[in-house]
């Protein structure tokens, strides 16, 4: 393919130019020029108008709460849990193996329990099994084994030192939770957390962990209640160093 080419001579733009041997000198400025630059005004004055003004929104300050860190004495009442964890698994199976030679009607239906504020246990009837001539059996057979009771509440004190301890932006996160002994029969579930998991349906299992219960079932934190868990916090501190 061929491209016209004009027959017509197009020079260079870079063609060398040659020095001039005139010299720039400075001019002084005459009284004119003076005068002039002095009384010299802005060629364009800009003047707002009230409605712009208007939709200028005054500022506005964010509090923003991030929560406590997690306590220096969080390892140690990790393990006073685990601790008491064990003593009311062992407890409940005890009371578990009881209660199937002396009411064998009542250990095969499921149930839960937990401990209320004023450390009685209280019978839930977590698969719509139990009458509530059952309710009350059981009800009564909790309450009456001292051993199992004594191990709840030590549990459930223990859960919510725990709970205190921690973070809710570090360490193991349940510190974004408010847990307390007029909340925790509303919170947690014991039983789920000492039965063979081996024997639950997959609906169950989100229940036998106590975090997963804790955080879906658990009050969340609030700037308040996270001042009552310092005050705690310090009084165990206290108790500790006395």
């Amino acid at each position: 393919m061929l491209s016209p080419v004009s027959s017509t001579y197009i020079p260079p733009a870079n063609t060398r130019l040659t020095p001039s041997d005139q010299k720039l000198e400075s001019q002084t400025m005459t009284d004119t020029g003076k005068d002039a630059l002095a009384n010299a005004a802005p060629a364009v004055i800009y003047h707002p108008s009230e409605d712009a003004s208007a939709t200028v929104e005054p500022l506005e300050a964010v509090d923003t709460w991030i929560g406590r860190s997690q306590s220096p004495d969080f390892p140690r009442f990790a393990e006073l849990a685990a601790s008491a964890h064990g003593v009311l698994k062992a407890s409940f199976q005890a009371f578990q193996a009881t209660l199937s030679s002396s009411a064998p009607d009542l250990a095969s239906k499921k149930y839960g329990f937990t401990v209320e504020a004023d450390g009685k246990l209280k019978v839930l009837d977590t698969a719509g099994q139990l009458s509530s001539s059952d309710t009350q059996r059981l009800t009564d057979l909790l309450n009456k084994s001292l051993g199992l009771k004594a191990a709840a509440v030590t549990y459930r004190d223990a859960s919510i030192d725990l709970v205190d301890a921690d973070s809710p932006w570090s360490g193991s996160y349940m510190g974004f939770y408010s847990l307390t002994k007029e909340n925790f029969a509303t919170t947690i579930d014991l039983a789920p957390l000492f039965k063979d998991t081996r024997t639950m349906v997959p609906a169950e299992f989100k229940d036998a962990v106590f975090f997963t219960q804790l955080s879906y079932k658990g009050e969340r934190a609030t700037r308040e209640t996270e001042d009552a868990i310092l005050e705690r916090r310090a009084a165990q501190r206290f108790s500790a160093q006395a």
